[in-house]
């Protein structure tokens, strides 16, 4: 599944959203990866600041495996 990775006022990190909540126009809140919560007000739709481990490492778990010898191993 595709993510954006946008800032959260919230927590001043970066998160992964599904890029299906994105074309929703009429949107309270989003919910990240981490299941970490953002109102509309609060979200940056922009990439800067830490990046959320959280996010991070459930989004790479998710990636397809590319056999013997890639990049897990």
């Amino acid at each position: 599944m595709p993510y954006v990775w946008w800032h959260s006022g919230y927590d001043q990190r970066c998160h992964a959203f599904e890029s299906a909540q994105t074309t929703t126009a009429e949107r309270i809140f989003y919910e990240a990866v981490c299941e970490h919560s953002v109102p509309v007000e609060r979200l940056e739709r922009e990439q800067h600041g830490h990046l959320c481990v959280l996010c991070l490492i459930k989004v790479g778990t998710a990636l397809p495996d590319d056999g013997p010898g890639g990049w897990r191993g």
